[in-house]
């Protein structure tokens, strides 16, 4: 998708994106666009009806939920996100590491993530006056944390159709969850209950690093023994 295609879109859904191209307005409506859900929380019933989908206790997506989310799907009506410069060079063919490398980058560099969710969405709109698609998938969204570039195997048309998604409920992300681990072949791992085997197929080789599959099956343990 281009600027002219973002743009029909914004304008479908009402929204003044001003002259063609990514001007101010355009840069604005986006962002309008985005915080603009209902932000419906999501329930015990949501969680019970994905955990019976998957076939997994609903401690589990309990679980998962609360390692990702840190227990803020949506701040300022915009849900959480993670822009990720590796993934945006990677998605442009680096043509933008040396005039924007505040927004793209060859290597994973964590100072390249900003601490709030302010600066955050301006980075990420940033990179949509650079290139649509490959920012939209350049980001991880809400409650679980999935990232854009996902979007066909969480049911979304397009990168900016999975963004806007995400931007409605946390209803709508918990589906792109169950999609996700379905697309991804992560049911077996979290139906035993293999933290490490899920961690690294949902968050990628590197998740040792952060001890993604230890905070995981903490927040389990955590979650088992209230339910």
């Amino acid at each position: 998708m281009d600027h002219a295609g973002l743009q029909r879109r914004l304008n479908a859904l009402g929204y003044d994106t001003g002259l063609p191209g990514w001007g101010a307005k355009c840069r604005a409506a986006t962002l309008a666009a985005l915080s603009d859900g209902p932000d419906w929380p999501v329930t015990a019933d949501d969680i019970d009806e994905a955990a019976a989908h998957i076939g997994v206790e609903p401690a589990k997506i309990w679980a998962i939920y609360d390692v990702e989310s840190s227990g803020d799907p949506f701040i300022d009506g915009r849900p959480t996100i993670l822009f990720e410069p590796h993934r945006f060079s990677r998605s442009t063919n680096h043509r933008y590491d040396a005039s924007h490398p505040r927004l793209s980058s060859r290597s994973w560099n964590r100072k390249l993530y900003p601490g709030s969710q302010s600066a955050r969405w301006e980075q990420l709109l940033d990179a949509v006056g650079l290139d649509v698609n490959a920012a939209f998938m350049s980001a991880s969204y809400g409650g679980f944390q999935i990232l854009g570039e996902n979007f066909a195997v969480c049911g979304a048309n397009d990168p900016w159709s999975f963004a806007w998604k995400q931007a409605q409920s946390e209803g709508d992300q918990i589906e792109a969850f169950v999609r996700f681990v379905g697309g991804r072949g992560l049911k077996s791992a979290l139906q035993r209950g293999d933290w490490a085997a899920f961690a690294k197929g949902y968050n990628g080789s590197a998740y040792r690093a952060n001890r993604y599959d230890e905070r995981l099956a903490a927040a389990f343990t955590k979650r088992s023994s209230t339910s």
